[in-house]
């Protein structure tokens, strides 16, 4: 599945990623996993051990999924984010969706989720994610665009959304 998206207004765009976005992900990684500087580790090690929760992360997504479009996100052709995606036959999970904190609140995350939704719509399918139970920021941002919780396990929130003209079961 490639998506392709442009917004003039905001600047937004993404293109399918390349192994020379990595570097970008990491630091990325990084900006949002801050939990590390505040005890008292020498920087060396802070870095070597987000490097392997980074590691450990990716290795996770591709548990879950071996074959995951990811997108880099660009704002005026900046790296900004990271977008990843399945499409299933029955709708599209969204792995992962990461902004640099300096671009959050722009706006850029509802433009995303409402281009999938919208995608979504088109195709006939829901769309589904996991979000950690204590990122209620997330959990609000979810929930303000139409997600539905649907289950809670091992510290995530299941949530899911399906276009009004789409069966009504939900996945439990």
């Amino acid at each position: 599945m490639q998506l392709s998206l442009s917004c003039k207004d905001s600047g937004l765009s993404f293109r399918l990623a390349t192994p020379a976005d990595e570097a970008f992900f990491q630091q990325l990684f990084a900006a949002n996993h801050r939990y590390f500087e505040h005890c008292g580790l020498p920087e060396p090690m802070v870095q070597q051990l987000l490097q392997q929760q980074y590691q450990l992360q990716q290795q996770s997504y591709l548990q879950q999924s071996p074959k995951p479009d990811s997108y880099l996100l660009l704002c005026h052709a900046e790296p900004v984010g990271r977008l990843i995606v399945v499409r299933h036959p029955e709708n599209l999970h969204l792995t992962d969706l990461a902004f640099l904190p300096n671009h959050c609140g722009r706006g850029f995350g509802s433009e995303l989720i409402k281009f999938l939704q919208q995608y979504a719509r088109q195709q006939q399918l829901a769309i589904s994610l996991l979000v950690d139970q204590q990122n209620t920021g997330a959990c609000q941002f979810y929930l303000r665009h139409d997600f539905k919780s649907v289950a809670g396990a091992g510290g995530y929130e299941q949530l899911y959304w399906q276009p009004s003209d789409v069966s009504d079961s939900v996945p439990g």
